[in-house]
């Protein structure tokens, strides 16, 4: 992708890396049952870790911080050093489409607005494979809300993720790939706005100052506030959706 730096370089000011929050972090983790006191635990594009410290501190496990981006694991573990949990978060820099660990591995693995990048179909099964017997899978993934979406959103989501589902069709493709399903719940608008969008804003603001005679860095910050607009527009035909699933 062209500017990839100037992506990066937004997106490391931000304190999450995609929708979310900590109460929903917490809601779905509340929905697994039977853990081990110690969990071992998979964070699939963790991004700057605000998820990650937050099953740090609720989980009592061990959690391997996966992400191909150094800066967002350098960021995640300070602030783990902060909290005293770095001795159980383990920074890992790799990308999600070489994973390299042994089958049958994990207790949980987590993935908040990540796993899209392999293909959620792919990511499915591929996590299956890393889980133990009865391990859990918790996702977020981008879901339609409402059919019948108004055509400049079905030309966004043509261009950015064709694949999106409405949330009966991901619940298919779950069970159809040997999941039960927990639970599944819709994050809350302010997940979007308040916790990514807003700082997402205000940082652009501060860069497009710093790169004003920068085409190629205008360009994509100008394409982030034409996702943002597209939210503020139409936030109630797509969210996000929590999927809380156990290998069977």
């Amino acid at each position: 992708m062209k500017g990839m730096e100037y992506f990066y370089e937004l997106f490391t000011g931000l304190p999450r890396g995609g929708p979310g929050d900590n109460v929903s972090t917490q809601k779905a983790f509340g929905y697994l049952k039977n853990l081990p006191p110690k969990p071992r635990i998979l964070d699939i594009g963790c991004g700057p870790g605000l998820q990650t410290l937050e099953l740090a501190r609720i989980s009592k496990g061990n959690i391997i911080a996966l992400d191909n981006h150094q800066p967002f694991l350098d960021r995640l573990m300070q602030n783990a050093a902060k909290e005293g949990l770095r001795k159980r978060v383990i920074p890992k820099n790799q990308s999600m489409l070489e994973l390299d660990f042994k089958e049958s591995s994990f207790d949980i693995i987590w993935s908040e607005g990540a796993l899209y990048i392999m293909g959620f179909q792919h990511g499915l099964k591929r996590c299956k494979q890393l889980l133990k017997k009865k391990g859990y899978l918790v996702v977020t993934e981008a879901v339609l809300l409402l059919p019948n979406i108004p055509k400049p959103l079905q030309s966004f989501w043509d261009k950015e993720y064709p694949d999106i589902k409405d949330v009966n069709g991901n619940i298919i493709l779950i069970q159809n790939e040997g999941y039960d399903l927990a639970a599944h719940f819709t994050l809350p608008k302010s997940s979007w706005i308040d916790e990514y969008y807003s700082p997402m804003e205000k940082r652009i603001q501060e860069l497009k100052k710093k790169y004003d005679d920068n085409t190629a860095a205008l360009q994509v910050f100008e394409k982030c506030e034409k996702e943002i607009k597209i939210y503020q527009t139409y936030s109630d035909f797509f969210g996000y959706e929590f999927f809380i699933m156990q290998k069977k």
